[in-house]
């Protein structure tokens, strides 16, 4: 494999661990800050922020993998991704990053203009909070 690509690897790789490490530190402040709030709703909004950073990180990662047949990124890369379905890697990333779009979208609107959300954006940004809040808890059980 060529050093570079192993260089650039890396420093993806040290990238994701410092995106980790701030959702860990923001998983705390969600777990502590009332439920409902405009604060926590701004912190949720943070914290899948910076998920979908890591996820665009790891696209970027997989798209030069490919593009220079490295094959053990690319195993790497879809030992990360075993969760999802589909044959593609580059495809079973950009579904997480599509999705991860969709929640930001959905919190940022939320937060801008509180009195407009229809029912089921009410409904969605419910369901986001339990999910950022689960793995909220999961990060603090590590």
């Amino acid at each position: 494999m060529n050093e570079l690509l192993k260089t650039l690897y890396q420093d993806i790789l040290q990238q994701v661990m410092v995106l980790e490490s701030c959702k860990k530190e923001l998983s705390i402040q969600i777990l502590l800050t009332k439920e409902g709030s405009s604060r926590r709703l701004e912190l949720i909004l943070r914290f899948l922020s910076y998920d979908l950073d890591k996820h665009e990180l790891l696209e970027h990662a997989a798209v030069l993998a490919m593009s220079n047949q490295a094959d053990i990124i690319l195993e790497d890369l879809q030992r990360l991704y075993a969760y999802t379905d589909g044959n593609d890697l580059i495809e079973q990333i950009r579904a997480e990053i599509k999705f991860l779009q969709r929640f930001v979208n959905t919190i940022k609107k939320s937060i801008k203009h509180p009195n407009s959300r229809t029912f089921y954006e009410r409904r969605m940004i419910q369901e986001i909070s339990k999910y950022v809040v689960e793995q909220a808890r999961q990060y603090n059980a590590m």
